[in-house]
């Protein structure tokens, strides 16, 4: 593997701090670029991402999903939130695929992202249809997941030892 290559997948960590500062338009852009890039399901490309850099709104899907305004996306500039259309035929695995390319992006721009789960316990509760409608989300897509992205505000934590022995090769 290259050191390129390496340097990516070695450096990537969740980070749950970030600076007030929003990301670029261009970093953005590139971010979701790579999730249009993601393999999917016999190509069928059945995602739509919702990017909210609005603080309200984030403020709003935090107290929605916890009860507590800066929890759970750690005070980031920005959330993109992943949806997979309800037909879809692999829409957990294309927009986890998705949301794993646009990590790699950040981590290519220097910025930091945390997947959060409690966002599509939001925008998948029938008694949030108008926040999700308000957020341009197509009907008949169901949130998959989320990142929080932004600057790191600290250093990336040191990884952790990987697993071993975690493989089964049959030739």
């Amino acid at each position: 593997m290259d050191d390129l290559r390496k340097a990516i997948f070695e450096t990537r960590r969740s980070i749950r701090s970030f600076e007030p500062r929003q990301i670029s338009n261009v970093d953005l852009h590139e971010m979701l670029e790579a999730a249009q890039l993601a393999a999917s399901a016999m190509n069928e490309q059945a995602w739509f991402f919702t990017v909210i850099q609005k603080e309200e709104v984030i403020q709003e899907l935090a107290l929605l999903a916890t009860g507590i305004e800066e929890a759970p996306y750690y005070n980031a500039p920005t959330v993109i939130a992943c949806f997979a259309a309800d037909d879809a035929i692999a829409p957990v695995e294309d927009c986890t695929l998705a949301i794993a390319n646009m990590m790699y992006a950040a981590v290519l721009n220097d910025l930091g992202t945390c997947w959060i789960h409690s966002t599509k316990e939001v925008f998948n509760n029938p008694k949030y249809a108008k926040l999700k409608k308000a957020c341009g989300v197509p009907d008949g897509y169901t949130c998959i997941g989320s990142l929080a992205v932004g600057y790191p505000r600290n250093e990336s934590p040191k990884p952790e030892s990987r697993k071993q022995n975690v493989f089964s090769i049959i030739r």
